[in-house]
């Protein structure tokens, strides 16, 4: 929900939602901070949400993809973002926020809710490329660079970090 503080704000940012009734509530939610949807995810309207993305990211608008959702598991990245920029031509922008005033949820995905009068941190790793050939190591990358941005963040702002899942979940 943060990620609005942290583009330029006169270009549209829209964020991958999925049409469930959790990713409703976030869609609502974000709205309020001028963030735009796509609505789709990994396993209903997937198709046409990355359709919509590259439409979108070739008008010049931004697009937001959180890789490890809806359903998980946590800090582990499907490819969808990965295919994303690979037919859009763009390159992989991870980055990660973390503040020392905050609530973990008890979802699947520990997601923080930002909680007032804390401070507050983005960390910015370096543009993932994907090519016709490298998918599978651009996701690796990407699961990589987002999980140690993460803890990096939070160790920024003295927050017990949030592991991902382990490969066996993974895998389950």
């Amino acid at each position: 929900m943060m990620s609005s503080y942290c583009w330029d704000r006169s270009v549209p940012i829209n964020m991958l939602i999925s049409d469930h009734q959790d990713g409703q509530l976030i869609a609502r939610t974000v709205s309020h901070l001028g963030i735009k949807t796509v609505v789709g995810s990994t396993s209903k309207g997937g198709a046409k949400a990355v359709r919509e993305m590259i439409k979108l990211i070739r008008g010049g608008e931004y697009v937001g993809i959180t890789p490890d959702g809806p359903r998980g598991p946590r800090m582990r990245s499907s490819e969808g973002a990965v295919v994303v920029a690979r037919l859009s031509g763009v390159p992989l922008i991870p980055v990660s926020f973390s503040t020392s005033r905050g609530k973990n949820l008890r979802s699947w995905d520990r997601f923080l809710v930002a909680m007032p009068f804390g401070r507050g941190v983005f960390v910015w790793g370096e543009p993932i490329y994907v090519g016709r050939d490298n998918v599978d190591q651009a996701r690796k990358n990407l699961e990589d660079s987002l999980n140690r941005l993460t803890k990096e963040a939070d160790q920024h702002v003295g927050r017990s970090p949030v592991v991902p899942a382990s490969l066996e979940e993974s895998a389950g």
